[in-house]
């Protein structure tokens, strides 16, 4: 970030005593800002960089000067704390924050992937719940999904994204444009009131609401909708932010039209930043600077406490404050109770009359932490964590920095600060050590001597390399770990290369991760990157060599675990499959994916007793909101073949409650009704399944099958069959099974084209390159032949069709 000018630091400083006074007496500001059931709206937006509001003080640099009046106007209603910081510049801890009041080594999430939310610990939404508000989300982006633990709380949690595979995609391409959200909450708030008892009613006559709304358009990919686009062509990050604004706008504008807005307190946030180059970092989390840490933090309160919105409009705050603080201000704000152990503090002090900028409490400055872990966990590099003040921000790491908060972060002034440093830094290790949750018991699987050297010749366990996860400040073998400054260069290369895998691009993403590895052959996250793209291309062998040498580096890093014992599995290794996959389950009790992969393995071998003890065991837990849709789901598979029916349909039932997005548990249920003699409910459910995943081609046979024994002309049966059959040919070509379905409709018919069917057969016969469909293929070929005539043909068709299948 640029050095202010001196005239603006000025300017600053005369802003901050105008409107942030320092006073001697103790605040008093709960009796006279309380605002009992006031609605409340939390407004999240995704990487936004507090210097891109036009209303920050600080402001953005001249070439990156972007117009945002419409957070600026809830600023100008409300107080904007200038000196905000994120606890972790990536979403779902972020958010993890925001809602516990927590920092993260105490909520538990450090990352976007391979988290949930700690279950121990009250969200705001369930505060708000229980103190009988209705609690509504809209959210953007995937990582926000539900599934994680965020969504708990509310009465309508609205996430809905389809992801099949968690650990290869690139999670920021899985998103909603904002306007869809948007259009979304406002939809739901419509209903809220038309289901009061007297819409528009105030809080004493209806239930208030709680309504957090999550926007992802200024994450990268930066793809600006006009006409944002052409006001900011050489700035498409501003240009994202610019349009975000624009849903602000109609944001507030819908809450006025409905009669609401002057009974709601508006929290306006952003859950990080985004690097855009500074200090060499394009994207945001591996670095803790300002450019990713520092975040807009509005507070907007409800124009009916009249005293407190006059007073408090217009305010800036420099005082160091924290996603931490937005639960227990809140909880505050509406006369509810805070709940004791959260690390944040109320902002009402900063609201009050008495213009105090501190809780007065005879207290050190207040400070506030944050922290990426990021190097530490992909690469084994030092992790960084920061401690700031009203003026000061010190980062720890192997050459650690310290900056004044309004000059920037260009010049680390360590030599001249040395004394503030140093006190940083124990305050950081203070705090650090009392937000650290208590390590759990954890239970170390008992392996005997045959099972370790199995897995070690396997590369399941090999050396722990130079990660150990125990020591934030040095390897395994005493040496110290690098520091992410010296190694920025290889992110990079390492993020580029996720972005052409997310572009399709494995080509150009192979030769960059190649070229990171010629220069640090240690790149954990390189070599599974490497291994995934290898898997792709179905080149196991290769695949599994990636993997093992990530395991050398990291002997417990989940994601080349799966990857490893996945590829033994594809090369028709079971049994070396199943090391990696119960190693896996010992090490991440709760990954459901060590289960469904052992589960197939024993469903495929005919082990149906073993794959059934297994599921009975992962869907047995005590909180069965834990338990996936999809273990419930093969439970119900497994129970069918079993011929278990009624229990089968009950852990169908139980997906389908939990995901009704799923397609499976359908499918499943409609084989059960089959099964019943009801055909019309296996339609109906096919159909089902297949509303929900049209190129599940399995349920397109079956219904069409269906469809061709029921043959009733009113409902056009016999034509719906062979759209079906149609549709699945046009969906993918490659759908053998589908030219032999239409082949058959054709020569059942009277009228069929049996030029045509004879077509369809052998043009599914020659892409059936494994021959898995010979002994299907072969005799309707020669059923259509004898059809026409061709009774020799015939003959020479079925003897052929024979001999291939020896």
């Amino acid at each position: 970030m640029r050095t202010l000018s001196l005239g603006l630091g000025l300017l600053l400083s005369l802003l901050f005593l105008a409107n942030c006074q320092t006073t001697d007496e103790t605040p008093a500001a709960a009796n006279r800002l309380s605002a009992p059931g006031a609605n409340v709206v939390l407004i999240t937006i995704d990487t936004l960089r507090a210097d891109h509001l036009s209303a920050d003080p600080i402001g953005a640099p001249e070439a990156w000067r972007v117009e945002t009046p419409h957070m600026d106007a809830l600023a100008a209603e409300g107080v904007l704390f200038a000196n905000a910081a994120t606890t972790v510049p990536f979403t779902l801890p972020a958010h993890s924050s925001i809602m516990t009041g927590h920092y993260p080594p105490s909520h538990g999430v450090r990352e976007n992937v391979g988290y949930s939310l700690d279950e121990r610990l009250p969200t705001l939404a369930e505060e708000l719940k229980a103190a009988g508000y209705t609690t509504a989300a809209f959210v953007s982006a995937f990582v926000l999904d539900s599934r994680w633990g965020i969504g708990r709380g509310f009465d309508v949690y609205f996430d809905q994204f389809q992801v099949a595979n968690t650990n290869q995609i690139n999670l920021g391409e899985v998103q909603r444009d904002g306007a869809e959200t948007l259009a979304v909450s406002l939809d739901w708030l419509d209903a809220y009131l038309a289901d009061s008892a007297t819409p528009n009613a105030t809080p004493s006559s209806s239930a208030p609401f709680f309504l957090w709304l999550h926007l992802f358009d200024p994450h990268e990919p930066y793809t600006p909708a006009e006409p944002y686009k052409s006001q900011y062509p050489d700035h498409p990050y501003g240009a994202e932010v610019a349009y975000t604004d624009g849903l602000i706008g109609e944001l507030r504008d819908g809450l006025r039209e409905r009669g609401v807005l002057d009974n709601t307190a508006i929290v306006l946030t952003g859950d990080h930043g985004e690097g855009l180059g500074e200090h060499g970092e394009s994207f945001h989390g591996y670095y803790v600077y300002d450019s990713t840490i520092r975040v807009p933090y509005i507070l907007r309160l409800p124009p009916a406490s009249e005293d407190a919105a006059r007073h408090a409009r217009g305010r800036f705050v420099h005082e160091a404050v924290s996603h931490v603080d937005l639960m227990p201000t809140l909880l505050e704000l509406l006369g509810l109770d805070i709940p004791e152990a959260v690390h944040g503090r109320s902002l009402l002090p900063f609201l009050d009359n008495s213009g105090s900028t501190s809780w007065n409490d005879g207290e050190e400055k207040r400070t506030v932490y944050s922290e990426s872990f990021y190097a530490l966990y992909h690469y084994g590099w030092s992790p960084l964590r920061t401690l700031r003040d009203d003026t000061l921000k010190f980062i720890e790491a192997p050459r650690p920095e310290i900056f004044e908060i309004a000059r920037g972060e260009s010049e680390n002034l360590l030599r001249e600060r040395r004394s503030e440093a140093r006190d940083l830094d124990q305050r950081l290790e203070a705090l650090a050590a009392e937000i650290e949750r208590p390590a759990e018991d954890e239970v170390q699987p008992d392996l005997d001597e045959e099972t370790l050297r199995q897995l070690e010749a396997l590369g399941y366990l090999a050396g722990r390399g130079h990660f150990d996860e125990d020591s934030t400040t040095h390897n395994a073998d005493g040496s110290p770990r690098a520091d992410p400054k010296d190694k920025i260069a290889l992110h990079q290369a390492i993020m580029w290369a996720q972005t052409f895998i997310g572009r399709g691009q494995d080509d150009e993403a192979e030769r960059r991760l190649n070229n990171a590895l010629a220069e640090d052959d240690g790149l954990i996250e390189a070599h599974q990157m490497l291994g995934n793209i290898a898997s792709r291309e179905e080149d196991f062998e290769a695949a599994a060599g990636h993997f093992r040498r990530a395991l050398e580096l990291q002997p417990e890093h989940k994601v080349a675990l799966y990857g490893l014992a996945t590829a033994y599995k594809k090369m028709g290794q079971d049994d070396e499959a199943l090391l990696g996959f119960q190693r896996l389950q010992s090490l991440a009790p709760h990954d459901s994916k060590a289960v469904i992969a052992m589960t197939g393995i024993y469903f495929r071998q005919g082990r149906l007793d073993q794959a059934l003890a297994l599921l009975e065991e992962a869907t047995s837990q005590p909180d069965l909101a834990r338990i996936p849709t999809r273990l419930h789901s093969q439970h119900g598979e497994l129970l069918l073949r079993m011929g278990r029916l009624e229990e089968a349909a009950n852990q169908l039932r139980l997906a389908i409650a939990k995901n009704p997005r799923s397609p499976t548990p359908f499918f499943h249920l409609a084989k059960i009704a089959e099964g019943e003699g009801k055909r019309d409910d296996a339609i109906e459910l096919y159909e089902a399944a297949l509303a929900r995943r049209p190129n599940l081609y399995p349920a397109l046979v079956e219904l069409a099958r269906l469809y061709g024994q029921r043959r009733d002309p009113e409902r056009g049966d016999l034509e719906k069959q062979r759209q079906l059959y149609e549709s699945a040919l046009e969906r993918d070509p490659d759908f053998i099974r589908g030219y032999f379905g239409l082949a058959r409709w054709l020569l059942d018919n009277s009228d069929g084209d049996l030029p045509r069917a004879e077509e369809l057969v052998r043009e599914g016969l020659r892409r059936d390159t494994r021959n898995l469909t010979l002994g299907a293929g072969y005799p309707l070929l020669a059923d259509i032949l004898e059809r026409m005539g061709r009774s020799n043909e015939a003959r020479r068709v079925l003897a052929d069709g024979r001999g291939r299948r020896r």
